[in-house]
């Protein structure tokens, strides 16, 4: 899973926040209202426009997410892509911003398999981890995310050199999250995950004992009532049962 960074206005931010935790499009559209307002009203060289058109990219992904309508996700990409051109490269939030356009970018490679896209979002994420010092809270989030867009390249190519990275990237965002971070157990599910992918290309058992190692990690990071524990237990199950098929031990 990606992570995107959001900074948003105060006045559309409860919106989208009482949208999200009600379900209520209609929150959700009076959001976007408010941030087309606030953009509109916003001067082109205004220091917070930056800020608020990433805030509007972020509320139209979000109807896409709850719609499936191209043309907000369309909308979307094209204000990230606003909010990246409007911030200096020394920017705090330039590479959040970056990081925010490869992530849209990648989600619509996601629906029409257009690989400009995904190329471009790989390039994106490239240099948000570039521009992210080693030891700033949001260095991991960034690594995380190139290593899942190299993984869906290595997916469409094969090519190998792709896996390697995103395994490395992978381990990266894992050591740099600490213990208590409520992302550390996606992280170690998603480096598990590219570790079984490189044990399905290789046969190295190595790879498939890291795996489900790196399962259990996340489902020992992940409180019983978290909606994503289902998930991590399913993956840690099909591990254990891929390593039983490869080795016919029964072991727990």
């Amino acid at each position: 899973m990606d992570e995107t960074f959001r900074l948003k206005d105060s006045s559309a931010v409860d919106q989208t926040c009482r949208s999200l935790q009600t379900g209520t499009m209609a929150n959700l559209e009076e959001a976007i209202s408010l941030a087309r307002q606030a953009v509109a009203a916003t001067p082109d060289d205004h220091p917070d426009r930056a800020r608020r058109l990433n805030s509007l990219g972020n509320k139209l992904y979000h109807q896409y997410e709850r719609t499936g309508a191209m043309a907000d996700l369309e909308e979307a990409i094209e204000m990230a892509r606003q909010a990246v051109a409007a911030t200096p490269n020394d920017h705090p939030n330039h590479a959040a911003w970056l990081n925010n356009l490869g992530n849209k970018l990648d989600h619509r490679y996601g629906r029409t398999g257009t690989m400009a896209d995904l190329e471009e979002a790989i390039g994106l994420a490239r240099q948000a981890v570039a521009a992210t010092p080693n030891d700033h809270p949001d260095r991991a989030a960034w690594l995380n995310n190139l290593g899942n867009k190299l993984g869906h390249r290595y997916r469409r190519t094969g090519t190998m050199a792709d896996l390697e990275e995103a395994i490395s990237l992978a381990r990266q965002a894992v050591a740099a999250t600490p213990d208590d971070h409520p992302d550390r157990a996606g992280r170690l599910n998603n480096l598990g995950e590219k570790l079984e992918g490189r044990y399905e290309r290789t046969g190295a058992i190595a790879d498939l004992e890291e795996a489900i190692e790196m399962a259990r990690q996340a489902v020992a990071a992940t409180p019983n009532d978290h909606p994503n524990r289902t998930a991590w237990l399913n993956n840690l199950r099909n591990k254990l049962d891929r390593r039983y098929k490869q080795t016919g031990v029964l072991r727990t």
